[in-house]
């Protein structure tokens, strides 16, 4: 079988990428995959918008492994262009209060609990391997639970690979990515969001973010908390 990074790269995915947010092994015993343990060396890797479960062997050899989606707006569209129904898969929305008050919200189904002592996490995804193309069939419903780890960076770390990211935490994203400059972002925000004090609060919060990283390179984003 081949190495997991190989696996890696059929979704153009990589540990090298700017983009990633963890790359962990997370011993068997501390993760439960809708309800089961896999068996063997179980490595998180997780990015802005996605995370990869593998079970590998030796030498990285791939045994099996999962995507999950983080991202609402690829969760929609990849439901969308399989021709499922979230309600095919028990995909529960997660905003339906929202969407009841607010006719124009799209619904939201990835969700995020930290609890204290795991991390809940329900989305959708698929297992994965060296092919591009999968059926609808193996798009279904995961839930993934993690126990949270006592090393403060390891759990920081590992929260991020698995939650979506607040607005804040895009902003440091797009321009540690290389896809903003500072300039660009702050002409993003200005031209971008109605005037008040939630703009006032989201610029607040960036330039708050543009100090702290001039004094150090790790901050601590607004979903870093538990």
């Amino acid at each position: 079988m081949a190495s997991y990074h190989r696996v890696l790269k059929v979704f153009d995915r990589s540990v090298h990428d700017k983009s990633l947010e963890c790359d962990y092994d997370v011993h068997p015993w501390e993760i439960l995959i809708n309800g089961e343990r896999w068996a063997g060396k179980v490595r998180l890797v997780g990015f802005v918008d996605v995370f990869f479960l593998i079970c590998y062997s030796a030498e990285a050899r791939f045994e099996k492994g999962i995507i999950i989606y983080k991202d609402d707006e690829v969760i929609r569209d990849t439901l969308e262009r399989a021709n499922v129904r979230a309600s095919d898969i028990n995909l529960d929305v997660v905003n339906l209060k929202e969407m009841k008050a607010d006719k124009t919200l799209l619904p939201k189904y990835f969700n995020f609990i930290s609890q204290p002592l795991d991390y809940l996490i329900t989305s959708v995804g698929h297992e994965i391997g060296l092919t591009t193309e999968y059926p609808k069939s193996s798009l279904i419903k995961y839930e993934i639970k993690i126990l949270k780890s006592k090393n403060a960076v390891t759990k920081r770390r590992i929260r991020r690979a698995v939650t979506q990211h607040s607005l804040v935490d895009l902003m440091h994203d797009a321009i540690r990515l290389g896809m903003l400059t500072h300039a660009e972002m702050t002409a993003q925000l200005l031209g971008n969001f109605y005037v008040g004090s939630a703009t006032d609060d989201a610029m607040s919060k960036y330039f708050d973010i543009l100090g702290s990283t001039s004094q150090r390179s790790n901050i601590q984003l607004s979903n870093e908390q538990s």
